[in-house]
């Protein structure tokens, strides 16, 4: 009853001030819902079991050996494990991969070329196990997942079978061309299946299709590939620990005799969600970090509410002390005002979990990588989530009303004449109080915008880096000639004919080949060794890759020194190697490398340095010093080349126009392109996704901090207007008086500003790894935030102390 007489007294205080209660409920639904936003993620990720009928039930099985706990399996552990345990009531495998869409719903941005899809490859059971049925059409049949390649059908993501095909009632028993081959659609997935990964698929294909998805990878053959990741259901009464022990017994009965290694393989178990234990471990700091920021924008809110509480609380003291001269008790008050604020905290939170939903999506879609697929986030406010922003709200309720509410209990005549309150025990000022809460707010917004200026001047630098090659005008050409058992001597025909058409066509300035991208996603590494060098050390490891005689032409890779390959080195399949400057200066210290001989670039014998190259960034963005070689073509040709075109113009028309070349000289043939500048894209995207969320919370933080500085100030000053009446009375000057407003008000940023930068400094360090080539202490960054900062702390202070003393004395004075 008494609950009920606080709740229905706070309701009628509340709605008193209703725009001071708007305000406070649209700054803590801000607050509350980016820490709901950032919780609900990270909830769906980590939390959250995968999407399954009964998810309790199931499990996710790892290959575990005593280098990798948390290891895939090849397709015949999968069959054995699948076929001899008495504790799963069912087990599927799965396995990521990509194919090419070509023809209807390909790519719509001109001419036909083929549109690159994340597909993953799933055993006949997988949506039955799971407990999925099709939005549309049906799912797999047994049937289709026991012959290889005998069943090509595949099964759409709700996502792609909108955007590509336009929502298509009628999609089910069409054909689509994935990889040159005909699939039968039979089924589009419910739109809140995103698969048993975070990198949802846009198509599912039978395991038995595995040699048209991974051409020449021998997926369903071989014992030694692994690749399939397992997911089970437990049986009626059957718990993990069961598992665990059964399935680790076939795992060591499926070791060969003799064979000890083998012996040592065993079996774990977890709970069926997206990420290992170990992915969850490192995703915990960075989600840790990312909370722990939105969670400081909610304390400078807090405090923000606060002050404004404690300068309300001065106009409610004649009723507090007509209540406790009635006899009511200072706890009895307390919980009063703290209904009151709660009453506020909760609306906020309410509003706050509403505006989650739309902050969640508007995350996951800044955190896809450039030209990547989407991320597998049901985002949803599930009862851990709801429980979250209720506990949020509860907490953000006493911390914004605790302080006033027991400054304003406690009132005697003593500290009504000097304007004191009691805190926590301890008789503070009222101002002091306030305060304490702007140098908070200041510190904590210095150090978020810290960490934001360190971000967003890493992306800047990072924009600004030099690869030290050409990358805005080349544009990258791959035909799929594996998927149609190409052969060396096939390919090398092929490659020589599609660069004469690549040639010809107009605003074409160069055509070249290479096996791996510059900043790509790929590389190859082997083992290198002097030929001066001694013998017995292990060689070290060094990047390569295979280029032809134009690449360095193409690319805009100049050669200091020596030369570069010929058609004749092709021709001969001479012994040779172009070496970056690194290497040289690594191996070669003060000698000419030209003619020096090593061991390396993919073969045994030993090869001959011809050329020297500028370093350029081959492998990673933040350096140029790492150690390269570039070998030539091989004579016999290579099916897994790619072709690099550099381009003058608009490269649009000439990108259309490749795949109707491709198909001019072999029909069958699908081929993809993309700016060789994506690479860089991708590179920087975690900067970018950094620099974004930091940037905007530093921004929100800025703002409720220069709003707590002005209502502080504007409080302080409104309680000096007698005292300033009186200075200007009697003779003070507006500019001496407007100072000294100043100084007291400056005096809390700069106290602020010193923490603040304390705190930044130790904190950056924890941004070091997306700090490319930036200092975790840049001075500007540090400099410029407190420089920006302080100028909005001043502005604040300024504009109420200007309109103060602008104030006719003898009407203050008669005011007061």
């Amino acid at each position: 009853m008494i609950l009920f007489d606080d709740l229905r007294f706070a309701f009628r205080q509340v709605m008193r001030s209703p725009g001071f209660a708007v305000a406070i409920v649209l700054t803590l639904a801000l607050c509350i819902g980016a820490n709901t936003a950032i919780f609900s993620i990270f909830d769906a990720w980590v939390l959250r079991p995968i999407p399954a009928r009964d998810a309790g039930q199931i499990i996710n099985v790892y290959r575990s050996t005593g280098q990798d706990p948390y290891g895939v399996f090849s397709y015949p552990e999968y069959t054995s494990y699948r076929d001899h345990n008495t504790v799963l009531a069912g087990v599927a495998a799965f396995a990521g991969g990509q194919v090419t869409l070509a023809g209807k719903g390909a790519a719509a941005s001109g001419g036909d070329a083929g549109e690159t899809l994340q597909a993953q490859m799933v055993s006949g059971n997988y949506f039955s196990m799971l407990g999925i049925a099709a939005e549309r059409g049906r799912m797999f049949l047994p049937d289709e997942d026991r012959t290889p390649n005998a069943h090509p059908v595949v099964i759409l993501s709700h996502d792609l079978w909108q955007r590509r095909f336009g929502g298509d009632p009628n999609i089910a028993g069409t054909q689509v061309t994935l990889n040159s081959v005909q699939y039968t659609v039979v089924g589009i997935a419910p739109e809140a299946f995103g698969g048993t990964t975070p990198d949802a698929p846009d198509v599912w294909v039978p395991m038995m299709m595995a040699g048209n998805v991974r051409p020449g990878a021998h997926v369903l053959e071989d014992g030694n590939e692994r690749s399939l990741q397992l997911v089970g259901r437990l049986a009626p009464g059957a718990g993990r620990e069961q598992a665990h022990v059964q399935l680790s017994v076939l795992a060591r009965n499926l070791a060969p005799a003799g064979d000890s290694a083998g012996r040592a393989v065993s079996v774990t178990v977890t709970p069926g969600q997206f990420l290992d234990p170990r992915e969850r471990g490192d995703a915990l700091p960075f989600a840790g970090l990312l909370m722990a920021t939105v969670a400081l924008v909610l304390l400078i809110a807090c405090a923000n509410i606060a002050n404004v509480l404690l300068a309300r609380s001065a106009d409610r003291q004649r009723e507090i002390a007509i209540r406790l001269s009635l006899g009511a008790s200072r706890g009895r008050l307390v919980r009063q005002l703290l209904t009151e604020t709660m009453v506020l905290a909760l609306a906020g939170g309410v509003a706050g979990s509403i505006l989650a939903l739309w902050l969640a999506e508007l995350i996951v879609g800044a955190l896809h990588p450039p030209g990547g697929h989407r991320l597998s986030v049901d985002v949803q406010l599930d009862g851990r989530v709801l429980a979250y922003t209720i506990l949020l709200s509860v907490i953000t309720g006493i911390a914004c009303g605790l302080a006033p509410a027991l400054g304003s209990s406690r009132q005697d005549l003593a500290s009504a004449v000097k304007d004191e309150w009691n805190a926590f025990g301890r008789r503070v000022t009222g101002s002091r109080l306030r305060s304490t809460l702007v140098v908070t707010q200041v510190a904590v917004s210095l150090f978020l915008l810290v960490g934001a200026g360190l971000l967003v001047r890493a992306l800047q630098k990072a924009q600004d880096v030099t690869p030290g090659f050409n990358l805005s005008d080349v544009q990258v050409v791959s035909a799929d000639l594996q998927l149609h058992d190409y052969d060396s001597a096939h390919a090398k025909a092929f490659q020589q004919a599609l660069s004469t058409r690549l040639q010809a066509l107009p605003g074409v300035k160069g055509v070249a080949l290479a096996r791996t991208e510059p900043l790509g996603s790929n590389f190859a590494a082997t083992g290198f060794a002097t030929q001066a060098q001694p013998g017995g050390g292990p060689p070290a490891i060094v990047n390569f890759n295979t280029v032809s005689p134009g690449y360095f032409d193409v690319l805009g890779i100049p050669i200091v020194r020596g030369r570069t390959f010929t058609d004749e080195d092709v021709a001969s399949s001479a012994r040779v190697a172009v070496v970056s400057e690194a290497l040289a200066h690594r191996y070669w210290p003060g000698e000419n490398p030209i003619g020096k001989r090593f061991n390396g670039g993919g073969t045994s014998p030993y090869r001959e340095v011809i050329g020297v190259a500028r370093d350029v960034r081959n492998v990673y963005l933040w350096t140029n010093t790492e150690p390269y070689i570039y070998t030539p073509l091989p004579a016999a040709g290579a099916p897994d080349m790619q072709f690099f075109v550099r381009t003058e113009g608009n490269p649009a028309p000439l990108m259309a126009a490749v795949p109707a070349s491709v198909r001019a000289i072999d029909s069958r043939l699908q081929a993809t392109t993309h700016r060789l500048a994506n690479n860089l894209a991708i590179w920087i995207w975690p900067s970018q996704v950094g620099a974004l969320l930091s940037g905007a919370l530093g921004i929100l933080a800025l703002l409720l901090a220069s709003a707590g500085i002005y209502a502080v100030a504007a409080n302080a000053v409104t309680q000096r207007t007698r005292e300033i009446a009186i200075r200007l009375a009697l003779g003070a000057r507006h500019a001496g008086v407007l100072a000294l407003l100043l100084r007291d008000g400056m005096r809390m940023v700069a106290i602020g500003v010193v923490i603040g930068l304390v705190g930044a400094a130790g904190g950056s360090t924890l941004l070091s790894k997306f700090l490319y080539g930036l200092s975790a202490f840049d001075v500007l960054a540090f400099a410029g935030v407190s420089v920006l900062l302080a100028g909005v702390a001043f502005l604040a202070c300024w504009i109420p102390a200007r309109r103060v003393t602008r104030v006719d004395p003898a009407v203050a004075l008669r005011y007061q």
